[in-house]
């Protein structure tokens, strides 16, 4: 015996585990066929044009959803309808768990497209088709929608297969992202945020590093609850998942920024600082220093001269020894003078490689965001 039927889906809820790749969803699933043994001349029975009995009485298809996972939440009507001429319809309510391979790469601003794929064991006897099109399908389907949760319904897309002689239902629903960004993406913004306000003030080195490493640690803890969420099995990695690692790779850099610029203030006279020197300072400083050595020679070599004429013209002129002292004093104060200029040229050279830094830090992070945003809104 070949029989058909027509069926017609309207999912009402939808729950999502990203970690699993699952989906709850609840949908009535209303099915009509008939049986040409269960007809009636109503005027011979009081008019009576449509009664209800339990399911078991008649025949009625065994239905099974091809990607359901957990059939514990099935939940069917115990009864059907049978109208006068033959039409014997069935409702049946479904609480069904179906594996789904979600695209998590737009994570939270993504769009998931799952399947539910209606056929029975005896598809040789029976055909299926569906009485409904697919723009009324979702029209219906969202006027019953009971929640606003997390998803939201969109559409749904009826297909038949041919093989099975089963009917596909495509649900696609789109992810509100609002809880998302604030508790994960507006987080690790400020925080971010707060490490490049410390990078540019003015505290101390140890002060920044100590500070950077607890912005590091409260990132640490938004990292934890996102994987929480985002299954490990997924082959395209998501992009929060890589914007998270950059802003964890950028504050890295600022904290080794700092310790570089904090070994180099303690050790001035560095290879690096020396090169900055040479590279930038070093004909100004020789200039200075030598502009200091002479002036600073001139008037001692006058004094020296003075008093070598005044030792001359006394009778103990020539056992005086103040000279040598005078020109020892003289190597003294160029060599202290050479000093305080090479320092303070290294620390000019400290103030510009901690600019370089940092603005380098700053053109490399506005970088990284603009490309997250392109790769999101893309």
């Amino acid at each position: 015996m070949e029989g058909s039927s027509t069926s017609n889906n309207k999912p009402e809820n939808a729950e999502t585990t990203e970690k699993l790749q699952t989906v709850t969803v609840y949908f009535i699933l209303t099915m009509k066929w008939k049986n040409v043994f269960a007809t009636w001349n109503p005027q011979d029975f009081c008019n009576i044009y449509e009664f209800d009995l339990p399911v078991d009485t008649f025949w009625s298809p065994y239905i099974i959803i091809l990607e359901q996972v957990d059939e514990k939440k099935s939940l069917n009507r115990p009864f059907l309808s049978i109208t006068h001429n033959g039409i014997v319809s069935t409702t049946q309510q479904h609480h069904v768990t179906i594996a789904c391979n979600l695209e998590m790469h737009k994570f939270p601003f993504d769009i998931q497209t799952c399947r539910i794929t209606l056929f029975t064991i005896n598809y040789r006897d029976i055909i299926f088709w569906f009485s409904q099109t697919t723009d009324e399908v979702t029209k219906a389907s969202q006027f019953i929608h009971l929640t606003s949760g997390e998803w939201k319904f969109t559409n749904i897309n009826i297909a038949k297969h041919e093989d099975l002689l089963a009917i596909i239902y495509e649900i696609s629903m789109k992810r509100r992202p609002i809880l998302y960004v604030l508790n994960l993406i507006f987080p690790t913004c400020a925080l971010y945020l707060l490490d490049m306000t410390i990078l540019f003030s003015s505290s101390s080195y140890e002060d920044k590093i100590s500070f950077q490493l607890s912005l590091i640690l409260g990132e640490s803890v938004l990292a934890l609850i996102l994987n929480d969420i985002i299954p490990t099995s997924s082959d395209d990695p998501p992009i929060i998942v890589m914007f998270f690692v950059g802003i964890f790779v950028l504050m890295i850099m600022g904290i080794l920024e700092t310790c570089l610029l904090m070994k180099l203030k303690k050790k001035p006279l560095h290879p690096i600082l020396k090169a900055i020197k040479l590279l930038r300072c070093r004909k100004q400083a020789r200039t200075t220093s030598g502009n200091l050595l002479s002036k600073q020679g001139d008037s001692l070599t006058e004094m020296a001269r003075g008093q070598e004429e005044s030792s001359d013209s006394s009778p103990l002129g020539k056992g005086n020894t103040g000279l040598p002292m005078l020109t020892e004093r003289i190597n003294a104060e160029g060599q202290q003078i050479g000093t305080q200029a090479e320092l303070q040229e290294c620390k000019s050279a400290l103030l510009v490689l901690e600019k370089v830094l940092f603005c380098s830090h700053l053109l490399l992070s506005l970088l990284f965001f603009i490309i997250v945003i392109v790769q999101w809104s893309s």
